[in-house]
């Protein structure tokens, strides 16, 4: 039996960094395909599992207002089947140039009558859909839909990308990339001069990104021999839609399904620690898996999975400690992992300890 995603803008869409930066080329509709069927994986499902999802909640999301839209969904999956992502998988510094190319899907199925589209999953590309290494990228599903431009979509998960690489190591986000490189990645045509590139690709994205989505960039042309040869790229957050992060953040705390919808966002799979279990004299960093689970890492011992059950006490625990500690509500919606807090900020970490400490003795946890 065929999976029914909900398609909805606040689905959380993962993606391992090789297929970021990957190269291919796709039309929004295509895109935004394969993107919202990303965001509906999980590693649990059967590796034979078929995917569908309703083309009318899909269009209402998208605004695609097309009367041609049988057309339109018919050459979106044809392009799925027939235009490949190209993954390099050897390493520059050893000039191993070995690649592997995919298509998105194995089989895709367009039901009219019932208005779904059903996808079949390559089970070679699985693995780079869900991978779980600390190389991914991670944003929600609304930024994506309202843009019109394919390179639009491309430019935003990439810029993405760099934004919350470089947010990590504490530097600003910016990057140099030539413009040979940046076409590559795009897969921009050669007849497209710098020009029409600048006009078509770089200025519409601009746009469309400060419009519609949580981040903004400007840009600077490097020339060699008054000849662009590369890109300065100056990415930082949208400003625009802080307040509607902040209204979001909030309501993460109401409640344990919205809590561990945020640990989701700003943990998952990524070794970074969120909390902390004292078993048998021993303390543990706790960890949050794929599938939700909580997981504890010691160092030593190894690592301990917790069943639902358990899960879901740690989470009412920790919860109690979000809506009680605004420290600890800012570490965990900044993502801040606690085990580096406690290496690297001994003062805020003490700061911590003392408000857990504070709520055990008033009874609340």
């Amino acid at each position: 039996m065929a999976k029914l995603l909900q398609v909805n803008g606040d689905l959380e869409v993962k993606k391992a960094d090789v297929v970021v930066k990957a190269r291919y080329k796709l039309n929004p509709l295509s895109l935004k395909f394969i993107t919202t069927l990303i965001a509906g994986l999980k590693r649990s499902d059967d590796i034979n599992e078929l995917y569908q999802f309703k083309v009318k909640d899909f269009k209402e999301l998208t605004g695609l207002k097309r009367k041609d839209l049988y057309w339109a969904v018919k050459e979106a999956l044809k392009e799925l089947l027939e235009k490949p992502i190209y993954i390099p998988k050897g390493n520059e510094n050893d000039n191993d140039n070995s690649f592997l190319m995919l298509n998105w899907v194995a089989s895709a199925e367009y039901k009219e009558g019932e208005g779904i589209v059903e996808f079949e999953i390559s089970n070679k590309l699985r693995p780079y859909l869900l991978e779980a290494q600390k190389k991914f990228l991670k944003y929600r599903l609304e930024n994506i839909l309202p843009l019109k431009s394919s390179y639009s979509i491309r430019i935003y998960e990439i810029l993405k990308d760099w934004l919350e690489m470089y947010s990590r190591q504490g530097r600003k986000a910016e990057k140099i990339i030539t413009l040979d490189e940046f076409r590559q990645m795009l897969e921009i045509p050669r007849s497209y001069v710098y020009g029409m590139l600048k006009r078509r690709i770089l200025e519409k994205a601009k746009a469309e990104l400060a419009e519609h989505t949580d981040l903004i960039f400007d840009y600077e042309e490097i020339k060699t021999v008054r000849k662009v040869t590369h890109l300065h790229f100056y990415i930082r957050p949208n400003p625009k839609n802080i307040q509607a992060d902040n209204r979001i953040q909030e309501n993460y705390f109401n409640n344990r399904k919205a809590f561990v919808a945020l640990l989701r966002q700003n943990y998952s799979g990524n070794e970074k620690f969120w909390g902390f279990k004292n078993m048998d004299g021993v303390n543990y960093w706790l960890g949050l898996d794929n599938d939700g689970l909580v997981y504890g890492w010691n160092g030593k011992e190894g690592i301990i999975d917790f069943n639902a059950v358990e899960s879901a006490k740690i989470y009412d625990t920790w919860l109690k400690i979000a809506q009680n500690s605004p420290i600890y509500q800012e570490l965990v919606s900044n993502g801040v992992c606690l085990k580096e807090l406690a290496l690297n900020n001994k003062e805020l970490w003490l700061e911590l300890r003392e408000d857990i400490i504070r709520l055990k003795e008033e009874g609340i946890i």
